[in-house]
């Protein structure tokens, strides 16, 4: 495959941050007067469904808590800014190939666009977290959950992406590491590549169109051309 654009559907294509992200959460659980923890298997088993605002309501009514919208509001705002916080300060390594992938795309002038359903505040943070060795003026486009109506797995981010870069699905290489988000760009008509993160490595991944462990082993394996 020869793409004209390099889509990166996540912060976890880029970095390793579910574990921050779980931590985060407890903590603010327990400054909320919660008793809720969440471990290992509970958080990768909630990750099947993207959207930690609506994890927190759905668990409250499992719970029988009710947890009114602004305190959902307020405990998922708390975990982003505990887990930004760690991530900007204490920085996070990229993932293996995500480097070799940013050089070869500005040598071959493909557009790079970050095509995700997260908030801002959490890209911010990894762009921060992951200097110098990538930045904002690295991307062409950049776009997250403020600029849409629908959260993954619609199809509606990835269709704006295509519309603001001017080009067709065909054209373009979409890269996730979850099953939710792959659906997103499955449904767009976009080669999907899957990277599986520590936290989602058990998801199912047959529909994509290449399956790695890394950008790096994509790259090795020849499969794309620059």
């Amino acid at each position: 495959m020869k793409p004209k654009a390099i889509l990166l559907g996540s912060i976890g294509v880029v970095a390793e941050t579910s574990d921050i992200q779980r931590r985060a959460y407890n903590t603010a659980f327990k400054e909320a007067g919660l008793d809720w923890v969440w471990e290992v298997p509970v958080y990768k088993d909630l990750l099947l469904q993207n959207g930690g605002r609506d994890r927190l309501a759905r668990l409250g009514q499992k719970a029988n808590i009710g947890l009114s919208d602004d305190a959902v509001v307020a405990i998922h705002a708390r975990k982003t800014e505990l887990a930004c916080d760690e991530i900007e300060k204490l920085g996070v390594p990229l993932r293996e190939g995500v480097d070799d992938l940013l050089v070869r795309a500005k040598k071959s002038a493909l557009f790079l666009a970050f095509v995700t359903t997260t908030y801002r505040r959490n890209i911010d943070a990894i762009l921060r977290g992951s200097q110098p060795q990538i930045g904002l003026a690295d991307f062409n486009l950049v776009l997250c959950t403020e600029d849409v109506t629908k959260t993954k797995p619609d199809s509606e981010v990835y269709e704006l992406a295509l519309k603001r870069l001017g080009l067709s699905a065909n054209e373009c290489l979409a890269i996730e590491d979850s099953e939710t988000s792959l659906a997103a760009a499955k449904s767009a008509g976009i080669p999907t590549l899957a990277t599986p993160g520590a936290f989602t490595a058990e998801q199912d991944f047959s529909s994509a169109d290449w399956v790695y462990p890394s950008v790096a082993a994509f790259i090795d394996s020849g499969e794309v051309q620059f």
